[in-house]
């Protein structure tokens, strides 16, 4: 079981949270007495959702889900989002550099669905929305915690409320709303390999109806991977980021607000964390085959200069002498207007813009060879802009949502690459745009029966035109292509789908604490283009949309005086079209293909107990059990028993606390949180190799944290991973180079942290 403590909360936006903190947990005490009471309670807080546009209680919610506040996040000592997969059952949140040197591009997987590259050419499987406004791209999209309110993951499809794109679920990321308490925060955090993160934020109501709130951050940590073959002797795998955030709300009447954020991130970083561990003794036509061969070796005995060879094996050093780096730039800006028409009829309207500059590197042969060399010179634009019409009718039996939705992206992922037999410059320049309507109701057919129905309309258009051409080759007999052959023609090719994607759901309040549901969803994902090619051919290779269709049945129980809080779901999915990144012996680089077929079942189970005299436990499990059901011919090396990626059978993750009232000392909180994936198959490029499976493992944390008597003043001392489990966190093979890349984990960190908040 997953343990965790529900905390504090704040007002969320859409898809996101609201806590109501009952009076026996969340009141601020000033007497001795009160506070001793306040630590020994035992009940559980309120929890109030808005995943379907409207204020519910969660254990009412007819949704599998999962919302952690930032103050949670703050208890933990967890400083990024990534870390949610820690926190929430069938999820996998990777940071994964797929086929380039980016060191910040989220994977994320829920219920076994999801994607792992960034690549224009392909969509995420999984919906990032961050205060409602959904993030195109995965490049930066793992976030730091500055001024979180909360997130929340919503499992199985959301293609009525949410669109395409969400065929495995939604992650909603929703920040603090400016109010009109004038409040202010910091804290400051030194640990392990010089990390230091610093955080501030400040909420000012500039008058009776504007409010203002800003905050900072810089996240500093040197890396754990040496790399002595580059400029500095640098370590790989070190963070420099800065990140700054505004907004501003104007409430002038009590039925209109008008709220304006902003945010600017930079991210500097010596690379992704990754070493080449070994060779497969199979990849005999590999390219370090072909370099052994011609230094009178093979691929497996070459002692020589000039051999590639154990000497550039590790599992802590990257050999490569070229540089490795990611730098990346972002801001965003967005507005929403929130209108109450009347006290049934609600007017939104969410306008957003986002641009992402970034410029990454990496030596993938880990050896100074010239074996594969990738550079990525990316820009990413997006804009989109949703109205939302929410209201209630029939004396308050029927909700409904409706609304209209525009998306366009735009940019260039530019990829300059060098092989060993060859040269070149892959990539090109990418415009998407993505009309939607779309309307769900819900139903109170009597007091305990309800009825909910939706569906969406999406038009999805793709327009790719590479800029690929041959820049070196090594030469007759290998390879002698004239040097400025385009690879493809330089033309635009488009790529364009429609769909409908249904939702009906029935629920039935049994008792005051418990309610069952039953829900029918489809979702897809569009299609799309393969963008790094490395063959000659008339037009890129293009691939359809993926779609999904799930049954899911789940129980709620809220009860035992508000102490016991329970969620079960189980759900079974057809997954259609399934869209898959392979790297096999046909290709040089890596490719997409529409895979087949496959069938996904499982179970999510989450709880929390307030045990009373302030112990306090929670938990979750998950089990996903994907596997193909029927394949096409397209790839090699893909059975009917092959893992899907990053998707572990088993998760869970345990924890407990326990409050202890140190008088007018204020109080201490230990806590111990473990967290468990079963083995998964840990190659980005899909095949299943041996070497590239991580078998199960359980990390543990450790920490306290003190919180003075008058709420003021904090502190906290934390053991992350304190098994020191050096577990994968990716891995990479191609055919055509032959070796095994891998990213470990850091292992175990200890921190110290102080703050302050008035």
């Amino acid at each position: 079981m997953a343990f965790s403590f529900m905390l504090d909360a704040n007002v969320a936006d859409a898809a996101a949270v609201k806590k109501t903190v009952s009076s026996a947990s969340g009141k601020k005490s000033v007497a001795h007495k009160a506070a001793r009471k306040d630590v020994n309670a035992t009940r559980l807080e309120e929890v109030t959702v808005t995943a379907r546009r409207r204020s519910e209680r969660i254990e009412r919610t007819p949704i599998s889900m999962t919302t952690v506040t930032g103050t949670q996040f703050t208890e933990r000592g967890i400083t990024s989002l990534a870390k949610i997969q820690d926190m929430a059952p069938n999820i996998s949140f990777g940071n994964v550099a797929s086929n380039s040197g980016v060191a910040n591009a989220a994977a994320v997987f829920i219920r076994g669905i999801g994607q792992t590259d960034f690549s224009f050419g392909v969509d995420p499987g999984v919906g990032m929305y961050v205060d409602g406004v959904y993030v195109g791209s995965p490049v930066g999209a793992v976030l730091n915690m500055v001024d979180i309110a909360n997130v929340s993951v919503l499992r199985g499809p959301q293609g009525t409320l949410f669109g395409r794109n969400t065929i495995g679920g939604a992650v909603s990321v929703s920040s603090l709303t400016p109010n009109s308490q004038l409040s202010a925060k910091a804290d400051v955090k030194y640990g392990t390999a010089d990390r230091i993160n610093g955080r501030v934020f400040f909420n000012v109501p500039l008058s009776k109806t504007l409010f203002a709130n800003f905050s900072a951050g810089s996240f500093m940590q040197d890396g754990y991977v040496h790399a002595p073959n580059q400029k500095n002797q640098r370590e790989l795998g070190n963070q420099d980021t800065q990140v700054y955030k505004g907004a501003l709300r104007w409430h002038p009447i009590d039925k209109l607000n008008v709220t304006l954020r902003g945010d600017w991130t930079r991210d500097r970083s010596n690379g992704a964390p990754y070493v080449t561990t070994g060779v497969n003794p199979d990849a005999t036509g590999s390219m370090i085959a072909l370099n052994n061969a011609m230094h009178g070796g093979t691929l497996l005995n070459c002692p020589g200069a000039g051999c590639y060879n154990s000497s550039y094996f590790s599992k802590n050093t990257n050999y490569g002498s070229q540089p490795d780096y990611s730098n990346l730039t972002s801001w965003s800006t967005s507005g929403t207007v929130d209108y109450e028409l009347s006290q049934y009829f609600d007017l939104k309207s969410i306008t957003a813009y986002r641009k992402t500059v970034g410029a990454f590197a990496q030596d993938r042969d880990s050896s100074p060879i010239g074996i594969n060399y990738v550079t990525d010179h990316y820009l990413e634009k997006q804009f989109s802009e949703e109205f939302q019409v929410n209201g209630h009718a029939l004396s308050n039996r029927l909700h409904y949502s409706a609304g209209v939705y525009y998306f366009a992206q735009s940019g260039a992922d530019v990829n300059p690459t060098e092989f060993y037999v060859e040269s070149l410059q892959s990539g090109g320049y990418f415009k998407d745009k993505n009309y939607a309507a779309y309307a769900q109701e819900t139903y109170n057919i009597t007091k305990k029966l309800t009825f909910t129905a939706g569906v969406r309309y999406t038009e999805d258009n793709k327009t790719f035109t590479p800029d690929q051409y041959i820049t070196k080759v090594i030469g007759a007999p290998i390879v002698s292509t004239p040097v400025g052959t385009r690879i493809v023609p330089y033309q635009s090719y488009h790529n364009n789908n429609a769909r409908w994607t249904p939702m009906v759901n029935l629920s039935y309040q049994f008792t005051p604490e418990l309610m069952g549901y039953t829900t029918f969803s489809q979702g897809f994902k569009g299609g799309g283009f393969t963008q790094r090619l490395t063959n000659i051919t008339n037009a890129p290779p293009s691939f359809r949309p993926e779609s999904v269709n799930t049954f899911e049945g789940g129980l709620k129980f809220y009860g035992l005086n508000h102490r016991l809080r329970i969620s079960a779901a189980g759900f079974f999915t057809f997954y259609d079209d399934v869209q898959l990144l392979v790297s096999d012996a046909t290709h040089i680089g890596p490719y997409y293909t529409n895979a087949g077929k496959a069938h996904i079942s499982g179970f999510e189970l989450e709880g929390q107990y307030a045990l009373g005299d302030g112990w306090t436990v929670s938990g979750s499990v998950g089990e996903t059990d994907a596997h193909y059901t029927s394949l096409t011919a397209s790839v090699q090396g893909l059975g009917l028993n092959s893992m899907f990626v990053l998707v572990s059978k088993w998760t869970a993750n345990a924890g407990v606390s326990k409050r202890i009232d140190l008088g007018q000392y204020g109080s201490l909180t230990p806590r111990v949180d473990a967290t468990y994936r079963s083995r998964y198959n840990a190659n980005l490029n899909a095949i299943m190799y041996n070497a590239l499976i991580q078998p199960k493992y359980i990390t543990v944390n450790m920490s306290a944290r003190w919180v003075s008597a008058n709420q003021k003043y904090n502190a906290m001392v934390g053991l992350d991973n304190a098994s020191n489990e050096k577990f994968m966190a990716w891995g990479s093979y191609s055919g055509s180079f032959g070796n095994y890349q891998k990213s470990f984990d850091r292992g175990r960190q200890w921190y110290i942290q102080g703050g302050v908040a008035f």
